[in-house]
């Protein structure tokens, strides 16, 4: 069951640090100009505030269980739709290469800054808090998260590794590619992103129906 809570985490990490905006670009940005490292530290500063929505939403959630609880179908049915909804607006999403071009400053110190940038541009965004507060609702009656301390910090732990994964992946491929990026390119990592993100969405209103 530890597996399951941590997998179950991995896919709310991959979900919430999938959609194309402005962290991702900032990242794609440091990949192209500088390479795999200085891009990577940037995507761990959106997983560090992440975390910590994640941790408020999953520890606030376990407190309030027996509420969500009574409004179970409705929670789903929205975090449902907001991952939907999430999904499609994701692979409608088109970046022109003029929005991130090629140009990042040098050294350990402005990589830190931005680092720091990303956790703040993050952390400063309701809409990220607001997402968490409604995957971990909706998906609280099978994560049952109140029936041990440690079942919430295993969740946590899968969002700190989905957000993880996702910024290695993507600083990886934007170093391996950016010789040959095109935007039919983004456009194809857009589509595909949202196309998971919505079949997620719809695996969560379909266990309403189940």
């Amino acid at each position: 069951m530890s597996i399951t809570l941590i997998l179950a985490g991995i896919a709310i990490g991959l979900a919430m640090s999938a959609p194309l905006g402005p962290v991702n670009i900032i990242v794609i940005r440091a990949a192209l100009g500088r390479g795999f490292w200085p891009a990577f530290v940037f995507g761990l500063g959106a997983v560090i505030a992440d975390v910590l929505f994640a941790a408020v939403a999953a520890y606030g959630v376990r407190s309030v269980e027996q509420v969500i609880h009574a409004f179970a179908v409705s929670l789903t049915l929205a975090g449902g739709l907001l991952l939907v909804v999430i999904g499609v607006r994701t692979a409608q999403k088109r970046i022109a290469l003029s929005e991130i071009g090629t140009t990042e400053p040098q050294g350990k110190g402005a990589m830190l800054r931005n680092a720091a940038g990303t956790f703040a541009l993050t952390a400063l965004n309701p809409g990220t808090l607001f997402g968490y507060l409604a995957i971990f609702g909706a998906m609280s009656p099978a994560l049952k998260l109140s029936l041990s301390p440690e079942r919430p910090l295993l969740v946590v732990l899968g969002v700190a590794m989905g957000g993880t994964l996702w910024w290695a992946f993507i600083s990886f491929a934007m170093d391996r590619l950016k010789a040959r990026l095109t935007e039919s390119t983004l456009d194809r990592i857009s589509r595909w992103t949202g196309v998971l993100i919505a079949a997620f969405g719809f695996a969560l209103l379909l266990d309403l129906v189940l």
